[in-house]
């Protein structure tokens, strides 16, 4: 007979295999657990700002179908984005050309009745934190008292994700603004801005679609942009582009359909920078000045610098691409017909690269250079333009 033991029996299991190396991984490396939630506007807060200002970072803004009167600002970290529900990512017919989706419709942020001055919506500047604004319609901003020109979205020094989003109806100047230094926009910051503004549709503003202040990098692209125009005024120099560049930003835009603007795609003040600036890609006409313009400073610097490359650019009323006072260009793989004046017309630009282009139709001449040094025009498809296929003035030896 064998005696009981009294001794406390032990509890023994097993873990299999595959769970030990992540158990002791986790042991030796403790990690803390972050929660991300998802803050539902309005059926747990009463406004987007109040959820906003509850958020923490990772987390995201919902924000339920029906039109919001407030000016928002995003914080650090976090995202704001329409509701889906069953049938909020069908396409359906836009204010354009381009399909949008169902839930951008029918979740507006509207600025009618907001009486102090200020954008739309912005972002917390000087910050490379991840946020995001996905599937709005930001609408109907006044022209303050005060003359501030405003654009219904301001990204400073930081980098979004601005995607599926519609932008109209501001009477205070243009659609959004991305910028990182200030010049002429307030103080500079020391963040780059390097958003990714994506399928977006931004029409009927009184001032340029999208403007790239001083050090933007942002990366526009697939969006559709027309019917920007400056009111009208007494400075007939004025030109509200559907993507407009100053001074040393340097956006890659590509694959944008931009037409019915008063220029396709413009760089006013263009400065020295180390990188080209990058327009591919897109289709561009149309427009009441040139289907891309740009204008560099005066003076000795020596990179300035942009590749125009596989654009459609047809119907403006003036030429299809205008470029002066540059130090290098190169334009290749472009379909140019069916513009007012010339095809391309290049004014002081130190070396040009003009190859693999199809150019014809244009009102004068299919290529114009005037005082361009260096110029390599080669294998061009050149035909049925009015006056010249090709227009040298000023050659020097």
């Amino acid at each position: 007979m064998k005696q009981k033991n009294n001794q406390p029996s032990h509890f023994r299991f097993s873990l299999p295999h595959c769970l030990w190396l992540p158990l002791i991984f986790f042991l030796l490396f403790p990690v803390p657990l972050l929660w991300a939630e998802e803050l539902i506007v309005p059926d747990d807060y009463f406004s987007i700002a109040e959820a906003m200002e509850l958020a923490e970072s990772g987390d995201t803004v919902i924000v339920m179908p029906g039109t919001y009167n407030e000016r928002i600002v995003i914080k650090e970290g976090i995202s704001l984005k329409s509701f889906v529900g069953d049938d909020g990512n069908e396409l359906v017919d836009g204010p354009g050309k381009k399909k949008i989706l169902k839930r951008t419709l029918r979740t507006i942020i509207d600025g009618s009745e907001l009486e102090e001055p200020g954008y739309l919506i912005s972002f917390a500047p000087d910050t490379t934190a991840a946020m995001k604004v996905d599937g709005f319609t930001f609408q109907n901003m006044q022209k303050f008292i005060s003359g501030i020109n405003l654009f219904l979205m301001e990204i400073r020094g930081c980098s979004p994700l601005v995607v599926n989003n519609v932008f109209t109806g501001n009477l205070s100047w243009g659609g959004i603004l991305a910028t990182g230094l200030g010049v002429g926009m307030g103080p500079a910051l020391d963040t780059e801005a390097r958003p990714l503004i994506k399928n977006n549709v931004i029409y009927a503003n009184k001032g340029p679609g999208i403007a790239n202040g001083g050090n933007s990098a942002a990366s526009i692209c697939n969006n559709e942009i027309f019917s920007n125009a400056f009111p009208k005024s007494g400075n007939k120099s004025a030109f509200a582009p559907a993507v407009g560049i100053r001074e040393n930003g340097r956006p890659t835009i590509d694959g944008n359909l931009c037409y019915q603007n008063e220029v396709g795609i413009g760089a006013i003040n263009f400065a020295d920078h180390e990188r080209e600036l990058i327009i591919k890609n897109n289709t561009i006409f149309n427009n009441k000045r040139a289907g891309i313009g740009i204008r560099g400073l005066d003076g000795t610097d020596t990179r300035i610098r942009a590749v125009i490359e596989n654009n459609t650019i047809f119907g403006n009323l003036t030429a299809g691409i205008r470029c002066t006072k540059m130090d290098n260009l190169k334009i290749n793989y472009n379909s140019i017909f069916a513009n007012r004046r010339t095809g391309i017309s290049l004014w002081n630009v130190d070396q040009a690269v003009i190859e693999n282009n199809d150019i014809n139709g244009n009102m004068t001449a299919g290529i114009r250079l005037l005082a361009v040094p260096a110029a390599q025009v080669r294998s061009n498809n050149i035909y049925q333009n009015v006056t010249a296929g090709i227009d040298v003035i000023g050659w020097k030896k």
